[in-house]
């Protein structure tokens, strides 16, 4: 285990661990400045500091320090000096009505009232103070949650299938192996790693949580062990999303049985700790050891790190062709459980205000059973309703905003946060996409065809532009002298059995061409009645 130092450094990394960076003059590894400040300052030892400069203010932090308040959940923005932003950790998606309160009283009381789902399944917040830290921390281990290790160089929150326990789709219920996961892997033990990383564990056939967008993606699966099937999992490792050289996960060739999924977890961090590069942070995530050491050496790695051996994949349960109308778990659907339903609403760009988080707890109150889901697509599930109150539910006034019957265009939207508050972002991406979105709708509304519009803000991929049937990429063109902004299109993205990335079908297009190539193609698709495939445009 990777123990605390008493001066607050992290101690030393393993041999095998430090051979892994560029060699320096003197011959000893060349580190990143991440991996020098981690070096330096334990990021988790920082929790007595953030009091400290509670009181002091923000002016008393050190700005080196700045990157180390991401393993406490707060990032600091350089387009809003002085302020920064909250990520909270909700495994799986799933939250209680008092949970939802106590982050829309911090988004009232400390974010300007505005907040955001993700596409992993949580919510952040804006507008934070150093000096309202302490009380945001307080108030989310009141309700048991925390905002522990949700950015830089850990893992990030543990997604699941929103509507496990409730589908039909599903064959293994996950809610207790993500929590359960992401509560071993909080600690020192794993708050150094090489760069983020990213665990999907998912017992839907839908593949709702895109298992190859991710560093360990679980997958439902029947395997053979002593000659009978068991239910259980496949895994795939080595997915990321981001910079100009995405790559989808690969098949580790493991089955797991439940009770394996956190221990395999824990092994290949362990593994990717270990041995992970630390020098050049472009080339850190744990594709890349893969990539350097071969498949067959990282799972006998994994395998000694596990200290068990692992059948090899079972039976893949995916469906090779998921329908998009339950992909998303929008609308109104009845549950495994008799006389009781879903229903699934559509955030537009994920943006939320305090306003609509309060009203959202009080429905889950007044006509579910107190809990609600989060999706990977940046919308919200009330679960649990009766069927005879289905049409008081879908008559108030929130759902008038958040429908479960979006156009097909709206109810495919997917954006990340947007330049406003994030420094690598080209352009607004939830202004421009959804104002995009909207004039699509007018042309083409029609509800039975889903179209599936991802958009990040630059190439970072948080918007997952590349696993999505039409992706935009922002950019920033000139034209007549003057630099606007604009999107990069690309198309033939899906997730799935059979996952692969989208490809770039037209470079720098300003947002009216945008517009314009986009509702061409969709009414090409419209035509054809089938899925949109690069070069439609």
């Amino acid at each position: 285990m990777n123990k605390t130092a008493v001066n607050g450094a992290i101690p030393a990394a393993p041999v095998s661990l430090r051979k892994n960076g560029k060699a320096s003059a003197n011959g000893k590894p060349k580190l990143s400045k991440v991996e020098l400040l981690k070096l330096k300052k334990s990021p988790l030892s920082l929790i007595h500091d953030i009091y400290r400069w509670a009181d002091e203010g923000f002016e008393a932090i050190p700005p080196e320090y700045y990157d180390l308040f991401k393993w406490h959940g707060f990032f600091y923005r350089k387009q809003t000096p002085g302020y920064f932003m909250l990520r909270t950790r909700i495994s799986n998606g799933i939250i209680n009505s008092t949970q939802l309160r106590a982050i829309a009283s911090l988004a009232r009381d400390y974010g300007r009232g505005v907040g955001d789902f993700t596409t992993r399944q949580n919510m952040q917040l804006r507008w934070i103070t150093v000096e309202s830290m302490p009380k945001i921390i307080e108030t989310l281990q009141s309700v048991g949650l925390g905002a522990e290790q949700t950015g830089m160089d850990n893992f990030r929150n543990v997604t699941g299938c929103p509507l496990t326990g409730l589908t039909r789709h599903e064959l293994l219920a996950t809610e207790q192996l993500t929590t359960a996961t992401a509560l071993s892997l909080l600690g020192p033990a794993f708050e150094n790693i090489p760069r983020k990383f990213n665990i999907s564990i998912n017992g839907c056939r839908l593949d709702c949580t895109h298992a190859q967008s991710n560093d360990i993606g679980l997958t439902p699966a029947l395997g053979r062990i002593g000659g009978r099937p068991v239910p259980g999992f496949n895994v795939v490792v080595g997915g990321h999303m981001g910079s100009r050289s995405p790559h989808l996960a690969v098949p580790l060739d493991a089955f797991v049985r439940p009770s394996q999924v956190t221990p395999l977890c824990r092994a290949i961090l362990t593994v990717f700790r270990d041995h992970g590069d630390r020098s050049v942070r472009g080339r850190t995530r744990m594709w890349y050891l893969i990539d350097r050491w071969g498949m067959a050496r990282f799972r006998d790695e994994v395998t000694n790190a596990l200290g068990e051996s692992l059948p090899s994949a079972g039976d893949c349960l995916l469906y090779n062709e998921p329908d998009p109308h339950k992909q998303d778990h929008i609308g109104v659907h009845p549950q495994l459980q008799a006389g009781l339903s879903y229903v699934g609403m559509v955030v537009p760009t994920g943006r939320v205000t305090a306003e609509q988080l309060f009203a959202l707890a009080d429905l889950a109150d007044q006509y579910g059973s107190r809990e609600l889901r989060l999706t990977n697509d940046q919308n919200v599930i009330i679960p649990n309703v009766p069927n005879p109150r289905l049409g008081e539910l879908l008559s108030e006034p929130l759902l008038e905003e958040w429908s479960p019957e979006p156009s097909g265009v709206v109810r495919g939207l997917v954006t990340c946060t947007g330049i406003d508050y994030c420094h690598f972002a080209l352009n607004d991406t939830k202004g421009i996409s959804l104002a995009i979105a909207r004039k699509l709708e007018e042309r083409l509304p029609d509800r039975d065809k889903i179209v599936r519009l991802n958009v990040s803000g630059c190439v970072h991929a948080c918007g997952r532009h590349r696993l999505s049937e039409i992706g935009l990429e922002a950019t920033r063109l000139r034209r007549e002298g003057t630099v606007i902004d604009g999107f990069n299109i690309f198309a033939g993205g899906r997730a799935g059995e059979n996952a692969r990335l989208g490809e770039e079908i037209h470079n720098k297009a300003t947002i009216e061409e945008t517009t314009e190539l986009l509702a061409e193609a969709i009414a090409a698709r419209y035509r054809a009645q089938r899925p949109l495939a690069a070069p439609a445009i």
